[in-house]
């Protein structure tokens, strides 16, 4: 069966033409540009005017799970 489509092949062909157009900015500005793009992008937007505390995110309640099971295995 032959591929009409290789995923692989052009995600490192994109990759590539990406850090092309990146070589020349500093990390901030590869920062907001990427910022930029998907302030523009219909799915992603509304995503990035979210805000979201890390509590609700349930960060502290996972950091807490693994504190607890580093230290029952050190105890």
């Amino acid at each position: 069966m032959k591929k009409r489509f290789d995923a692989v092949a052009w995600m490192r062909q994109r990759r590539t033409q990406i850090d092309e157009e990146d070589s020349v900015l500093t990390w901030p500005q590869k920062r907001q540009r990427t910022h930029e793009q998907v302030l523009q992008d219909p799915l992603l937007a509304p995503l990035c005017r979210e805000v979201v505390a890390p509590e609700k995110a349930g960060l502290r309640t996972r950091r807490k799970r693994l504190s607890s099971a580093h230290h029952a295995q050190t105890r």
